[in-house]
């Protein structure tokens, strides 16, 4: 069955008679006829009956007139996939993350491999600032971490982190530790980041559960400040296990007792989730988000 002879018996199904699938198709009846007396003569079936007002269908013309628009939404589907392909062989995404680049620059690499044409440009800030710009329209997606939801964003939640970790200097004495109590981190200097950033939120969780205020806390406005001053020994900080940093210059150390969970999010306005470039981003977070979320 070709793929026209598959159209004709479609519109003449639809309209009943020879006449009105000419018609729905710009050709002439003979043609229309000519068709379906083919393609009923080649499989030796009876797809019509005819009769002074028309035609209807048989049972088989029922059952196959099933099959062939379960073929036709299948080719507008194709069409319309590959018309929001075509979208995407130009545009601009604008990214922005939280310090855990692992999770952005994953789902990146990813986007560039099936969409290499349009450009990215991404930024990193913190929390509060990532959510400020996909509000001022700044951004147009934004991987990061909320601890509060709200109705003007879409969000699909990626990954859940679930335990936090101290890290110290390659000097520093808990350096062959393998573990500390979340108590002994008020015995330290703690390096702290700035207001709004999930970050501090979670390690002042940590010092709260710590039970007595650290001897003292210095606040640094980068997560990259914070392992430069971490690797130099100034002080102490924690991370979520999941974060990735530089194990030539910082060691990781579980803490017993810091019970912090964090989620993180990628988030887009909801007014805007359809738009091409980013429903296409949306579904590659989709697809590699982990199981266990």
């Amino acid at each position: 069955m070709s793929p026209t002879q598959a159209r004709t018996f479609h519109a003449v199904a639809d309209a009943g008679s020879f006449t009105g699938a000419a018609k729905a198709l710009h050709v002439s009846q003979p043609t229309v006829t000519t068709q379906i007396k083919e393609l009923e003569q080649l499989y030796d079936v009876e797809l019509f009956l005819r009769h002074a007002r028309g035609v209807s269908l048989t049972p088989i013309g029922q059952e196959l007139l099933k099959i062939v628009r379960r073929i036709d939404a299948s080719q507008k589907d194709a069409v319309a996939f590959l018309l929001a392909a075509q979208g995407l062989h130009t545009g601009h995404l604008r990214l922005g993350a939280y310090g855990g680049t692992h999770d952005v620059i994953r789902l990146l690499a990813e986007f560039n491999r099936r969409y290499p044409e349009p450009e990215v440009n991404i930024t990193f800030a913190n929390s509060m600032t990532l959510q400020e710009a996909l509000l001022n329209h700044d951004l147009d997606v934004a991987v990061f971490t909320r601890s509060e939801s709200s109705l003007e964003f879409y969000t699909l939640p990626y990954r859940h982190h679930t335990r936090q970790v101290a890290i110290i200097g390659k000097q520093h004495p808990w350096r062959n530790r393998k573990s500390v109590r979340v108590e002994e981190l008020s015995e330290q200097v703690l390096l702290i980041r700035e207001p709004g950033s999930e970050a501090r939120r979670a390690m002042e969780k940590v010092i709260k559960q710590a039970g007595s205020p650290p001897k003292k806390i210095i606040q640094i406005g980068s997560r990259e400040g914070v392992l430069a001053a971490v690797a130099e020994g100034i002080g102490v900080s924690t991370i979520f296990d999941e974060g990735l940093v530089p194990q030539q210059v910082v060691i990781k150390v579980p803490i017993v007792g810091a019970e912090v969970s964090t989620k993180v999010d990628v988030v887009c306005l909801a007014e805007r989730k359809n738009t091409r470039i980013i429903a296409a981003f949306f579904q590659i977070a989709e697809e590699l988000r982990p199981a266990s979320r």
